[in-house]
């Protein structure tokens, strides 16, 4: 199995040195409205004891940025989908949010440098014969809405048909119970193996096992999006560039996905 999850350690950012030196704290005083979709499992999930009211590895990273560079910030949860929309219409001021750049999202979106890469994971029904890339060939396959994972099932699985549900939880009841005839979910590593250790029958025994989507040039990677011609953008990928550089972004990432 590949590492379940590596940080893009090589410095090569493109940095825009003067909005970041500016000032220590070059966004105090600002609050910042961000959008996210708070149902990805390690990334961001509804929390009864934070008081943001979110957590995981997202919030710890937004609430690490807003230390470094002085903003407050006010989360606005929505569907994953309209996270992309939230930006263009300047609703929000930036989403965190397990998104990925893609080249069909950067035609309306700006994306800051990645900060972590995951491999996919693919869930299947306990005792389904599905356990590689080559088996999912044909086979009615789901993901999140408006997940990166949307054209990887419609344009690089032969065969494959797409059916799309909101919310990673969704992807795994979905493929617990055969829902519109659904063979598999494919998402994050980690949230496939989280959602094989959690959906389960009411007698205790697991519905679902997961593998990891090995094949070649198959990697899932994180960014924060801002709108067009943002000012937010090169001072947040400064602050990101300072907590790799660190190490601190790799605490946080073994702190939630290991």
């Amino acid at each position: 199995m590949k590492k379940l999850v590596s940080v893009v350690l090589v410095l090569t950012f493109l940095f825009c040195g003067a909005a970041w030196a500016d000032a220590a704290r070059p966004l105090e005083g600002r609050n910042l409205v961000v959008a996210m979709s708070p149902d990805f499992m390690y990334f961001e999930t509804v929390s009864q004891t934070e008081e943001c009211g979110y957590e995981g590895l997202d919030i710890d990273i937004l609430k690490s940025l807003s230390q470094k560079l002085g903003f407050t910030f006010t989360i606005s949860p929505m569907a994953f989908s309209s996270l992309i929309g939230a930006l263009q219409t300047h609703n929000a001021d930036l989403v965190i949010s397990g998104m990925s750049y893609t080249d069909e999202r950067a035609k309306v979106v700006d994306f800051s440098d990645i900060y972590a890469t995951t491999d996919f994971g693919v869930v299947v029904a306990a005792n389904a014969d599905i356990n590689s890339f080559k088996d999912l060939e044909g086979k009615v396959i789901c993901c999140s809405q408006g997940a990166s994972q949307e054209s990887l099932i419609r344009d690089g699985i032969k065969g494959a048909k797409l059916v799309t549900y909101q919310g990673q939880s969704a992807v795994g009841l979905a493929v617990a119970e055969g829902s519109d005839g659904v063979q598999a979910g494919i998402t994050s590593i980690n949230g496939a193996k989280k959602l094989s250790n959690t959906v389960k029958t009411s007698d205790g025994k697991p519905m679902l096992k997961y593998f990891v989507l090995d094949y070649e040039g198959i990697a899932d990677i994180y960014n924060i999006a801002f709108p067009k011609g943002s000012e937010l953008l090169p001072i947040i990928n400064g602050a990101l560039k300072e907590m790799i550089a660190s190490g601190e972004m790799k605490q946080l990432i073994d702190k939630w996905l290991y």
